[in-house]
């Protein structure tokens, strides 16, 4: 059997309730990006990546697609479906970097050999870990008042991981909401249930870092996500001999070569391991196992994506051994092309047909290959 055709899709999905965020700046619809890689005995896969997340990735919706058209679709095209390894080499030795491009056509790849062994992609995995997965639920940016009543809403759902946006020009903004969150939290006696976080997204420097997490530890925060720049392993060393809570790299760790320096100078307490920034579910089962082996925790989570993009990610976090996710970003979004995903207030159900477990729905989606 061998991989016969590629095609490429697009679908703008419009977001039920924009966002803003410290690096984002204001978002109200995603790009969703899609590869369909189908065999000679008619056997098809999906994977999709995000395009409009040029803050994070550094990419556009137009260049993943340029990638995967102009250099990873080539590689692919003839090969055989079940041997991911050589299917990875292939693509990594055409062209460095471009994780995001990759990550489509990695997903894609493990959708199609899922079912043609009609099988869950966890089981390709080893087996699953996890019947259903509960995700952390996110407080933006908001007014205090509000900050409290979604608080109030994701506790009574059941959630126990609860995430602040932080990061603010205005640090009392930031101080009164994580207030807000933590005294709603003690109000419903969880204080020691729920795990307590906050993610600055890449904003503030290391002498501003180490004052507002240690004033913001004060109020029950456990984990702090990314608080300075991506591109200094030593600040965040630094900022870590200085921080009283765990520190996780996000936009710092993307790929298994970055969690090696940063574990080699021992910068981080953690990671996010995200499908889009490590080149898709290959990768991320690598990040795991180092992870594992170093005795780091992490969580497995994602960006703001479509329901497919999750589904991998979903796939990904039934087989680790971690309780830290994030993994219903698709759930802001108003019309998905993709269905199949179940999830209950905070609670992702892993889904048990072939592949990544989803369908898709072609004709919401706009071809622009193949």
């Amino acid at each position: 059997m061998r991989i016969k055709r590629a095609e490429v899709f697009t679908c703008r999905q419009p977001l039920k309730v924009p966002f803003t965020h410290a690096s984002s700046g204001y978002v109200d619809h995603l790009d969703g990006v899609y590869v369909k890689l189908t065999t000679d005995e008619n056997f098809a896969g999906y994977g999709e990546v995000r395009g409009n997340c040029s803050y994070f990735t550094g990419d556009s919706t137009d260049a993943v697609v340029s990638v995967i058209v102009s250099m990873l679709i080539p590689v692919l095209i003839g090969e055989d479906p079940l041997n991911l390894n050589r299917l990875h080499l292939l693509m990594d030795k055409k062209i460095v970097g471009n994780y995001a491009a990759k990550a489509a056509c990695d997903c894609a790849l493990y959708d199609l050999a899922g079912k043609i062994l009609n099988q869950p992609v966890y089981q390709l995995l080893g087996g699953k870990l996890h019947d259903t997965l509960e995700s952390e639920e996110n407080i933006p940016f908001m007014s205090a008042k509000e900050a409290a009543e979604r608080t109030r809403g994701v506790l009574e759902q059941g959630c126990r991981f609860i995430k602040v946006r932080v990061g603010a020009e205005d640090f009392s903004y930031d101080y009164d909401r994580v207030s807000a969150v933590w005294e709603t939290i003690k109000d419903y006696g969880c204080e020691n249930e729920v795990v307590f976080s906050m993610d600055a997204n890449q904003a503030w420097n290391v002498r501003d870092a180490v004052y507002r997490i240690n004033k913001l530890a004060e109020l029950g925060v456990t984990i702090v996500e990314q608080p300075v720049k991506f591109n200094s392993p030593i600040r965040l060393r630094e900022l870590k001999e200085r921080c009283p809570m765990k520190l996780f790299g996000d936009e710092s760790v993307a790929t298994v070569e970055d969690l090696t320096r940063y574990l080699e100078l021992g910068a981080v307490d953690g990671i996010h391991i995200k499908l889009i920034k490590c080149g898709g579910i290959y990768n991320a089962v690598r990040l795991m196992n180092l992870a594992k082996a170093h005795e780091i925790e992490f969580m497995i989570g994602g960006m703001d994506e479509g329901m497919l993009a999750v589904a991998a990610a979903v796939q990904c976090a039934a087989v680790a051994e971690t309780k830290l996710f994030e993994v219903h970003g698709h759930v802001r979004i108003a019309k998905d092309p993709v269905k199949g995903l179940k999830t209950q207030g905070s609670v992702v159900y892993v889904p048990e047909n072939p592949g990544l477990g989803v369908t898709v729905d072609e004709s919401q989606m706009t071809r622009v290959f193949g």
